[in-house]
């Protein structure tokens, strides 16, 4: 529960609230997300047989320019599963943000530069 806690607040440290709230009306809720030791995180991804498609960062006051908070990785699989994983450079855990199913490809971007 404290992982959870610590990630929701350092996810909620990358937004600006007094713009966010004004502007576009937005407040955070809570998610479940399961957080593990890396190697037990990677071991579901492997299980799973997930392949990693993209990474991205998440950058302080969501500012372009800002430093880098935490990253997170998506993956896919042949069963049309998705999964997003979570990590900050100074916390010990992983978290996996979610896990979907069913997942339907925008076939517009296949075969792009994306």
């Amino acid at each position: 529960m404290k992982i959870i806690l610590i990630i929701m607040a350092l996810l909620g440290a990358t937004i600006s609230y007094a713009e966010t709230t004004s502007k576009y009306n937005l407040y955070m809720m809570q998610y479940p997300m399961m957080c593990g030791l890396p190697a037990d995180v990677d071991r579901y991804i492997v299980d799973k047989k997930f392949t990693p498609i993209n990474v991205s960062f998440g950058k302080e006051n969501a500012n372009e320019d800002g430093e880098i908070v935490f990253a997170v990785t998506y993956y896919i699989n042949d069963k049309h599963q998705t999964l997003a994983v979570a990590e900050t450079p100074n916390d010990p855990y992983k978290c996996m943000i979610f896990h979907t199913f069913d997942m339907i490809m925008n076939q517009s971007l296949l075969g792009t530069d994306t």
